[in-house]
Order: structure tokens, then C-alpha cells, then sequence
């Protein structure tokens, strides 16, 4: 039985789903936030609507989105990212999805993340397991040796062997040189690639808890291991220190090659 909390998410993150299919038909709007990234039309009606609910389902809850946020004084906290990957969404690039998280206490305990264009749901609780729809999710079992090279997504600058690998993706051993280079894929499609075993790590540089909060449950859950870029514990509910999320056999090397101070840090 799905508890409430995931209940309501899912069924959010279908509905959110149908709405960008709508809109990216009709077309929409685009503008530029003071940042200078883009936001468009989809982000706002969604970031919009998903207070709206929790303020009248959750009236205790808190919510931190990209977009709008809600305060309130309890220790739950519904972090959303209502369109990750804005750019891809207005290139139509089929790899923007939406990402929620609930944050209880700083720990995520819910998290779903939505790929409107392939209608495939992502989900996990603490401790009950990550799915893709009805598929049970692990991670991968690649070590990073020459017999099992791992692919990183995400990295500003890692130790390297065999050059890029695919689009944005590199092959890396524990005695590799250093490539940087800037990676195309989002960073909730990124964790979900991790959690389903495709990739072995990501190295994300965001400082929003609404790029990695729900992706940090799905890898974990998934049998990954999740920690900021120096390796430690972090809260969800407020900035993050990047987050590098890992099949875990890899990540003590990760995790020693991002923090070294001549790293240059990934692209949140």
C-alpha cells in the first residue's frame, strides 16, 4: 500500500506530466530570471500548482521550489523542482523531467522524479526500495578497473582513461589523467541514470536542494551511495554542497579527485 505522501506525489507528477505535454503543444512563453537562466511558462504553472496543493493537503508542510516556496514551522519540508532541465524543455530535448522530493528533518523520505516525454516515473521511499514504474532499481557493480571502467556523468574535471565517452560521459580509472568538460544532461535524469545501473556516478555542482534532493533517495534506495562533494552527510532543506551520487564503489576515489582544490566544479 503507497503511503499518502508518495500517493500524492505520484499522482502531482502524473498530472504535472499531462500538463507539459499540453503546453509544449500549444506553446509557450519564455524569459530570462535574474540569474540568467531561462524559465518558461511550464515551470511557473507548475511550481504554482504544487504549493497550492500542499498548502491545502499538507497545511503544515512546507515547500522550497525553484520557482515560489512556502513557509511553514513543522520539520516537513516538499522540495520541487517542477521542470529540471529548462533549456532541454525549450530545445526539445526529451530528457527535462519533474522532481519532488518530501524532506523530513533534513533527510529525504519520499521522491519522484517524472519524464513527461517517455511517461516514466521514478519513485522511492526511505528504506522501501527505488522503481522505475513497476521495475525495481540497482545500481551498477562496475569498479572502475581496466576490466570494468566506470562512466561518470556530470564531472567538471575527473581522473579519465580512454577519453569522453558518449555524449558528455567519461570512462575513468584510479590512475587517469584529468579532462574537463561540461556535460549536457540535467541533474535529476542524471541520478535516475545512476540509480538504474546505466551510469556509475554523477558529480553535481548545485547549491538547490531542488536539483538533488529526490535523486539522492533514488540512488540510495537503489543501493547507491550519496554525499556532498566532500564525501559527508547533508541536509536537504536548505543549500546544498553539490552532491556526488555513486554505485559506491567508485565513490571514496570520486569524492577524493572533486574536493582537491585545483578542481574545477561541475555544472549545477
Amino acid at each position: 500500500m503507497l503511503s499518502s505522501d508518495l500517493s500524492f506525489a505520484l499522482d502531482f507528477a502524473d498530472r504535472a506530466g499531462s500538463t507539459v505535454r499540453d503546453l509544449v503543444a500549444g506553446g509557450f512563453d519564455v524569459d530570462v530570471k535574474a540569474d540568467a537562466t531561462p524559465i518558461t511558462t511550464v515551470d511557473r504553472v507548475l511550481n504554482d500548482r504544487f504549493v497550492a496543493e500542499v498548502r491545502d493537503r499538507f497545511p503544515g508542510d512546507a515547500v522550497i521550489g525553484e520557482e515560489a516556496s512556502h513557509a511553514a514551522a513543522g520539520d516537513r519540508t516538499w522540495v520541487i523542482d517542477p521542470i529540471d532541465g529548462t533549456r532541454q524543455l525549450i530545445l526539445g530535448i526529451p530528457v527535462f523531467m519533474v522532481s519532488i522530493a518530501l524532506v523530513v528533518d533534513g533527510r529525504p523520505v519520499v521522491a519522484v522524479a517524472h519524464n513527461p516525454s517517455t511517461r516514466e516515473t521514478y519513485r522511492a521511499t526511505l528504506r522501501g526500495g527505488a522503481f522505475r514504474d513497476g521495475t525495481r532499481l540497482a545500481v551498477s557493480d562496475r569498479d572502475g578497473t581496466v576490466d570494468a571502467p566506470a562512466t561518470v556523468g556530470g564531472a567538471g574535471a575527473v581522473p579519465v582513461a580512454g577519453g569522453l565517452h558518449g555524449d558528455g560521459l567519461v570512462r575513468i580509472t584510479t590512475d587517469g589523467d584529468l579532462v574537463p568538460y561540461r556535460y549536457p544532461w540535467p541533474s535529476v535524469f542524471s541520478g535516475c541514470k545512476v540509480a538504474e545501473g546505466a551510469w556509475d556516478a554523477v558529480l553535481d555542482g548545485s547549491r538547490s536542494p531542488w536539483d538533488v534532493a529526490a535523486i539522492a533517495l533514488l540512488v540510495a534506495e537503489a543501493g547507491g551511495t550519496v554525499t556532498d562533494r566532500a564525501g559527508a552527510d547533508q541536509r536537504y532543506d536548505g543549500p546544498v554542497n553539490g552532491c556526488l551520487l555513486s554505485n559506491g564503489l567508485i565513490h571514496d576515489h570520486l569524492t577524493t579527485e572533486w574536493g582537491r582544490p585545483n578542481r574545477t566544479p561541475p555544472p549545477g
